[in-house]
């Protein structure tokens, strides 16, 4: 641990006081000091990985709403400008971050770093966006993403208020989006310290377009009418789920992406698949069983047993 850790130093700058501030540590934690202090397991890369979503999330959901007469293509590429890493890497520095943070353990000069087309302080930008949500829920870290760096940017181009319906394309993009937030979230808190290598072929099955179609099947069509308050059944599902968001936003906007996930969770996931998958991929890449049970399944020394039987209903017993 670094003898000029302050949390304090950091909150100040960020403006932001943490409830848990090892949730703040851990996203400045360069994969390099890790290492350097012999962890090398406890790093910002899972943060990092949580919070690239969460991150494009909130930028979506601004476009969507602020700038409904834009046309796909023209918010897409907004979205893409906004978290370029040259814009993410200078707010770093405007908060006055990067002289300290992220901890390193890298020998090269930060200034140096600063230019290189990856560079440690766009990661930690979006490690520190998956702690601030960790910590304070998602409407809070809307807010600060709103105030620090969307707002400053888009303000002047933002008009009165406009009847505009959205598009299904717009539709679908803030889906996809959500979808994205979502997965990343449940992957996050389900799957403990895998490396974000492990959980990105996850993603990519709970988001494939033929689990999507599955989802939407699913679904009667009065289910779809009743969770959404639709006309209709959509076209797709990321249209569906971008209604049922904007549902409950309309019902409460500090709740409504935490509703939206419980929605997806609770029914079109199955815990114990995704954890045997993930069991089944981390085997692969030569984790030990102990390690699993311990550090993936969330099972402490003294109730490994419990784990162990867990895994092995999970996987099978062996012969």
């Amino acid at each position: 641990m670094s003898n000029n850790w302050e949390p304090s130093r950091v909150e100040s700058k960020i403006g932001i006081n943490f409830k848990h501030d090892q949730t703040l540590r851990l996203a400045l934690i360069h994969p390099s000091y890790a290492k350097q202090i012999h962890e090398p397991e406890i790093d910002n890369q899972r943060l990092e990985f949580l919070g690239k979503a969460i991150l494009e999330l909130v930028v979506v959901d601004y476009l969507f709403k602020h700038f409904s007469h834009f046309q796909i293509g023209k918010l897409k590429a907004l979205r893409d400008k906004i978290t370029e890493t040259d814009r993410l890497t200078k707010l770093w520095y405007d908060l006055q971050l990067g002289e300290a943070y992220p901890f390193l353990g890298l020998k090269e000069e930060r200034h140096r770093l600063r230019v290189k087309p990856s560079n440690p302080f766009e990661k930690a930008f979006k490690a520190l966006v998956g702690a601030i949500y960790l910590d304070r829920g998602f409407s809070q870290t809307r807010n600060w993403l709103d105030k620090h760096l969307i707002v400053p940017l888009l303000k002047r181009y933002l008009k009165p208020d406009l009847e505009h319906s959205a598009s299904d394309k717009q539709l679908q993009f803030l889906g996809e989006n959500l979808l994205d937030g979502i997965v990343a979230d449940y992957l996050y808190r389900q799957i403990l310290q895998a490396n974000p290598s492990k959980l990105k072929p996850l993603v990519r099955k709970l988001t494939a377009k033929d689990s999507q179609s599955k989802y939407l099947k699913q679904l009667s069509k009065e289910k779809c009418l009743e969770i959404a308050d639709l006309e209709s059944k959509p076209k797709s599902f990321t249209i569906l789920l971008a209604q049922v968001y904007l549902q409950f936003d309309r019902d409460n906007s500090k709740s409504s992406f935490r509703q939206t996930s419980s929605f997806f969770a609770e029914q079109f996931i199955d815990d114990d698949a995704i954890m045997q998958q993930a069991i089944a991929l981390l085997l692969k890449d030569g984790k030990p069983q102990k390690w699993i049970i311990h550090k993936v399944m969330g099972y402490p020394s003294n109730k490994y047993n419990q784990g162990r039987e867990k895994y092995y209903e999970l996987m099978g017993k062996p012969e």
